[in-house]
């Protein structure tokens, strides 16, 4: 009797010390064993932030090698993913939902969309987001234009959808080095509040050099994020509008 009420005095001392901090992260325990921290994002003026995305896949070599590393490190990221991609692998897309990560869309064949007009977009990224709503339950919100590439016609068609549109801040070039230590020095390099980070996880070396990467970027202090996490402190969102980071000058004002 006497241990219990030794216990309950200490959670009765402890659980107002844990509310004042605001931060009491639920802790969930995957199947695959890993745990993640369940914790609603700081405001990026309290604690910094960057958002991680990944384009080209989903990749049977490589997305989940890249979904294990962000979930060791207790990170988010945006997966901008090709239709056709999508087809081959459906379970990647749902794995990458399942996991607390973002599905977003890169188009059917990574088209360029300056090259269509305005309903051969629309149709195309249906085709998306009809394997997206059959995995996960939802649809994508954000568009990743193939190239970076943009112009009226995907702003209309995007309009028509309800969607938004992300390009990058940082782009690790990981495409082009296909080097671990050139991808960590290309991004670290240029971190800073509000970015969005360009990955492809199609690449070996990507995988490799995120090893090192995401608890870089941890140990300096930033929270890892999806694009749709980091853009939701924005002031307000419009769809069919460009968005390549987070302009801190507007943001919600701080409650």
């Amino acid at each position: 009797m006497l241990k219990m009420l030794c216990l309950l005095a200490a959670l009765l001392l402890f659980c107002p010390l844990a509310k004042a901090e605001g931060r009491v992260p639920a802790i969930i325990v995957q199947s695959d064993g890993a745990r993640r921290s369940d914790a609603a994002p700081l405001d990026p003026r309290i604690q910094p932030a960057v958002a991680l995305s990944f384009d080209d896949g989903p990749s049977g070599d490589y997305t989940q090698p890249v979904l294990d590393i962000l979930a060791e490190n207790d990170c988010r990221a945006t997966f901008f993913m090709v239709g056709a991609a999508m087809d081959q692998s459906r379970e990647l897309v749902k794995a990458v939902y399942d996991s607390g990560n973002e599905v977003g869309l890169h188009t059917w064949r990574h088209n360029d969309l300056n090259q269509m007009d305005a309903n051969a977009i629309v149709r195309n990224l249906e085709l998306c987001q009809n394997i997206v709503l059959e995995q996960t339950g939802t649809t994508a919100k954000w568009l990743r234009p193939p190239y970076g590439r943009v112009g009226p016609t995907a702003y209309s068609a995007c309009n028509a959808l309800g969607m938004y549109i992300a390009t990058w801040t940082i782009d690790s070039r990981d495409w082009e080095t296909q080097n671990a230590e050139k991808i960590y020095n290309e991004v670290i390099g240029q971190l800073r509040n509000g970015a969005i980070i360009l990955f492809h996880d199609t690449h070996a070396a990507t995988v490799e050099a995120l090893k090192s990467i995401l608890p870089e970027i941890k140990a300096r202090g930033y929270q890892v994020l999806t694009v749709d996490q980091l853009m939701s402190f924005r002031e307000s969102l419009r769809s069919a509008t460009h968005y390549y980071h987070l302009d801190m000058e507007k943001l919600k004002p701080l409650q």
